[in-house]
């Protein structure tokens, strides 16, 4: 059993893949409205009590391509999602994306999308800049195992 409850967002499409591996995992878990992010944990500790632990934050999208709309035209509510973070205290902001296909950045170089211009070179191009100025992350997994990751990515922030 965890030592933390995850917390999902309301507005968040429900997510019986992820859902299932917290349910297997034994980790409660609360649907209700973030002010940031999908997932983040609630933490107990002697000193503070229950708290919001915003320290990590985890957005999920479902591939490629989401975040790839997100990076061209959603691009400064992305910002604010991560800003709003950062206002909050988080310290790791992870894009947690699903694609099984991906292994390599070189995979993304690639990658081609249908009914845009945009290229898999001009996306990882984009990743790695957005990175850099707003002090987030983006890991890329195969959908089926969404919920462990989050899972471990809880377990090793726990202090």
């Amino acid at each position: 059993m965890a030592d933390y409850i995850v917390l999902t967002d309301s507005r968040q499409q429900k997510e019986a893949h992820i859902i299932s591996a917290f349910d297997e995992a034994g980790i409660i878990h609360v649907r209700t409205g973030l002010p940031s992010a999908d997932y983040m944990t609630i933490r107990y500790s002697p000193e503070k009590g229950f708290y919001k632990d915003y320290s990590i934050l985890i957005d999920t999208k479902k591939d490629l391509n989401e975040i790839l709309s997100n990076l061209s035209t959603g691009h400064k509510r992305l910002v604010n999602e991560v800003n709003k973070a950062h206002e909050l205290g988080c310290k790791t902001f992870i894009f947690l994306i699903a694609d099984s296909k991906v292994k390599s950045a070189e995979d993304i170089k690639l990658k081609t999308f249908k009914h845009t211009r945009l290229t898999g070179e001009w996306l990882l191009k984009t990743m790695q800049t957005f990175k850099e100025h707003h002090d987030c992350y983006f890991m890329i997994v195969p959908r089926r195992t969404m919920g462990k990751t989050i899972i471990n990515i809880f377990n090793k922030s726990e202090s």
